[in-house]
């Protein structure tokens, strides 16, 4: 609770409040622009296919032009959300550096002598992105069964969200000694459990791209207080 609460105080803070808005526009007007292209040469595409077929007298059905653009609508729904989100996390992996050493400066004081290398990191994100890529691959195989592939996509979908987000954190607010330690293993459970429950709000259209910056905050003061076990000066 006192994270919360101070995570929050932070959050709307001018300062940082302002950074919230940035990759909340920017996503929203680029991936709507996207779905809308794309949603119009899907079907220009479609109707160029089937015209000229016998596939045309199954298309001709409007039962089955409404399933296509509900099920277009749908899908254009949670493109819309998901890969906003993921944008708007690399929107404001820009701005971690200056957000964790804001609150650093304000709370902990902590210096950090021997940083990540840049290599390390990248080394991990290609990690994350094959694993990651072989269980959207898995999960693809699994469409036939509806209501299994939609949880599926959903666990790898949080699997992208936990790791880069750990990782964008992680690596600002921990030297090379301690980045190694905590990565070795998974994640602990409590950090699996906070990014779970931002990756909830993150399903909520608008609210986890207006609380990106909310979710840094957060998990930088819960690593200067669960990992490198420091108090905050809240008289700073």
């Amino acid at each position: 609770m006192n994270i919360l609460y101070l995570s929050l105080q932070d959050f709307f803070n001018k300062s940082f409040l302002k950074f919230a808005f940035l990759p909340l526009l920017f996503s929203v007007v680029l991936l709507s622009l996207c779905v809308y292209y794309t949603y119009n040469t899907f079907f220009y595409y479609l109707d160029d296919f089937t015209s000229n077929s016998w596939f045309a007298w199954f298309f001709s059905f409007s039962i089955v032009q409404f399933s296509l653009t509900f099920l277009s609508v749908i899908g254009g729904f949670f493109i819309v959300i998901f890969a906003s989100v993921f944008l708007s996390m690399l929107i404001v992996s820009f701005l971690t550096p200056y957000v964790v050493k804001k609150i650093n400066s304000k709370y902990y004081h902590h210096i950090m002598n021997d940083e990540i290398n840049f290599l390390e990191i990248l080394l991990k994100i290609l990690k994350i992105l094959f694993i990651g890529i072989i269980l959207f691959i898995l999960a693809t195989f699994l469409l036939i069964i509806p209501f299994v592939s939609i949880v599926v996509y959903y666990g790898v979908f949080y699997y992208f969200f936990h790791k880069f987000l750990i990782l964008d954190v992680g690596s600002c607010v921990l030297d090379k000694t301690n980045f190694r330690i905590f990565f070795k293993n998974s994640s602990p459970l409590l950090f699996k459990l906070i990014t779970f429950i931002f990756f909830l709000l993150s399903s909520v259209p608008l609210l986890g791209l207006f609380l990106q910056v909310f979710y840094v905050i957060f998990l930088t003061h819960l690593f200067y207080q669960k990992v490198l076990l420091l108090q905050a000066n809240q008289n700073a």
